[in-house]
């Protein structure tokens, strides 16, 4: 299988490297619009090759491979998914906070079915999205996401700083953000897309409630997700070590990728 990963970030370099040495993987392009950083992943692969940011190349070489992950950001998402879906090719989606948007998902959803290319979102930095997908095939009364990140992992924030919350001035654990997953996703688009994940496999992106903590005493990206219905409930609770190379994101999300490319390879589904 030969697989093509936009985004050569935390994310996408481990995942890269874990290909490389996979069996049942063929050649590993690589792009990112950040060059250098692309080509030196590659250069420290045996299957990984480079392959310039430029529209038309990554265009190319979606139509010659069998798989493509895309692990920089939501614009990135938005610009290629069409394209890969629309060419028949399966793709794993880590920015899937991109899914908010009802149109693009709408659009991409009906692509995967008429082109037969598969549209794949790992399970992320939470746990429990099994028993969540199977409580929503019959009734579910609340989905409860509090999430605890410490201030290095919400420092800069956008969001944060136009409501003048200054993360690193904190000193008790803080209740930064309060709403629904849809805003949680927005807001915090490169350390929420399990906010996302969780709103499209149980009651939506409105009906998903978020509780964002900035803890100054955590090393941690905790995730809670609390789950009720008729069929009973869930907590999972995930304590999540960050990313050496981004705090942002969690270790976790990186092997959940890693372990959906093995279940391709090996066509075997337990768990699911």
């Amino acid at each position: 299988m030969d697989v093509l990963i936009i985004g050569c970030g935390s994310i996408g370099s481990m995942l890269a490297k874990s290909l490389d040495s996979m069996e049942g993987i063929g050649e590993v392009l690589l792009t990112d619009k950040g060059r250098d950083q692309a080509r030196l992943l590659a250069s420290q692969m045996i299957r990984g090759r480079y392959i310039g940011s430029d529209d038309k190349e990554i265009q190319s070489a979606i139509s010659h491979v069998d798989l493509v992950i895309e692990a920089a950001s939501q614009e990135a998402a938005w610009t290629y998914a069409p394209i890969v879906l629309g060419l028949g090719v399966d793709l794993m989606m880590m920015s899937v906070g991109a899914l908010t948007d009802d149109r693009f998902r709408q659009t991409i959803m009906e692509l995967a079915k008429k082109r037969g290319g598969r549209l794949m979102v790992p399970s992320g930095a939470v746990s429990g999205t099994d028993g969540l997908h199977a409580a929503a095939m019959g009734e579910v009364d609340e989905v409860r996401l509090t999430t605890i990140k410490a201030p290095r992992s919400l420092r800069g924030n956008p969001a944060l700083i136009e409501h003048g919350i200054d993360v690193d001035s904190l000193r008790t654990a803080t209740v930064v953000f309060e709403g629904t997953a849809r805003e949680a996703a927005k807001l915090f688009p490169i350390s929420l897309n399990v906010a996302a994940t969780l709103s499209l496999l149980g009651v939506g992106f409105e009906d998903t409630k978020v509780i964002i903590v900035c803890d100054p005493e955590t090393e941690r990206n905790t995730h809670l997700l609390e789950v009720r219905g008729p069929f009973g409930e869930i907590r999972a609770e995930t304590q999540n070590v960050p990313s050496p190379s981004n705090p942002s994101t969690s270790f976790l999300a990186a092997l959940s990728a890693v372990a959906t490319v093995r279940r391709l390879l090996d066509n075997v589904w337990i768990g699911i």
